[in-house]
């Protein structure tokens, strides 16, 4: 069956403007998202880089922005014009830009990290955004990138996401299409799963709370969740990756 064809550019932002125009930051901020948000600021700590020049790819209204501001130069890029204008007003002191990212003229070879939390699902060329990534990036320099995990997204049950309107963009990756994604331009460090999910498939038994009671008997909750996320049962997906020289 063929696809869809894709939304058009000014249909998207539309769309991306409603979504910001109306979106409160508790429901953007929860503790998923949290938790989220926290590794990938750890990781970049870890990369141990003094005052790095860091692009948010896909900034929406800039919250996790002013978060990477606190580690170097930071800046954001939208394509909603309405997202940019929330960010502006938060944090005038920070630069915004409102564009598409694969048209925006950014500075090639320039930052140190580019960050992109969960952008790559909802943009109509996959392949392009990620070179777009690896253009403005110097050599060597490190790409964060989050997304859901679609082997889970699949078998979410009663907490899945249902249809979406066709000027929305989702096209989840699974863990083997985000690698073969990222290692033309990206040597990969490090790909974990977060936030162990999903009542479908196996995954009923794998999550069910009465395994998980036995389990407790030998293995502590947060120890089962780390084996979880290790064996990619995390709903969530979170890449560190290295442009190649």
């Amino acid at each position: 069956m063929p696809k869809a064809p894709q939304p058009k550019i000014e249909i998207q932002k539309q769309f991306w403007d409603q979504h910001w125009k109306h979106a409160e930051e508790r429901k953007v901020l929860n503790p998923w998202t949290e938790r989220r948000a926290q590794i990938v600021l750890q990781t970049i700590r870890g990369l141990g880089i003094d005052r790095a020049k860091i692009l948010d790819f896909g900034c929406g209204h800039g919250w996790f922005t002013e978060r990477l501001a606190d580690m170097g130069e930071a800046q954001g890029v939208d394509l909603s014009p309405e997202a940019i204008a929330i960010a502006k007003a938060r944090r005038p002191d920070l630069k915004f830009v409102t564009g598409n990212v694969y048209e925006l003229d950014l500075p090639k070879s320039y930052f140190d990290i580019v960050a992109s939390l969960e952008v790559i699902a909802h943009v109509e060329n996959q392949s392009r955004y990620i070179e777009r990534a690896a253009q403005v990036l110097k050599p060597g320099g490190h790409f964060i990138i989050t997304t859901g995990n679609r082997f889970i997204m699949d078998r979410l049950g009663d907490l899945g996401w249902h249809d979406y309107p066709p000027e929305h963009i989702e096209n989840e990756l699974s863990r083997g299409e985000l690698k073969c994604l990222l290692r033309r331009q990206f040597t990969i460090l490090d790909l974990r799963t977060i936030i162990p999910q999903g009542t479908q498939g196996f995954l009923r038994l794998v999550n069910s709370c009465r395994l998980a009671a036995m389990l407790s008997l030998f293995i502590a909750p947060e120890a089962l969740t780390t084996v979880k996320e290790r064996l990619g049962f995390g709903w969530q997906m979170i890449a560190l990756a290295q442009k190649k020289a």
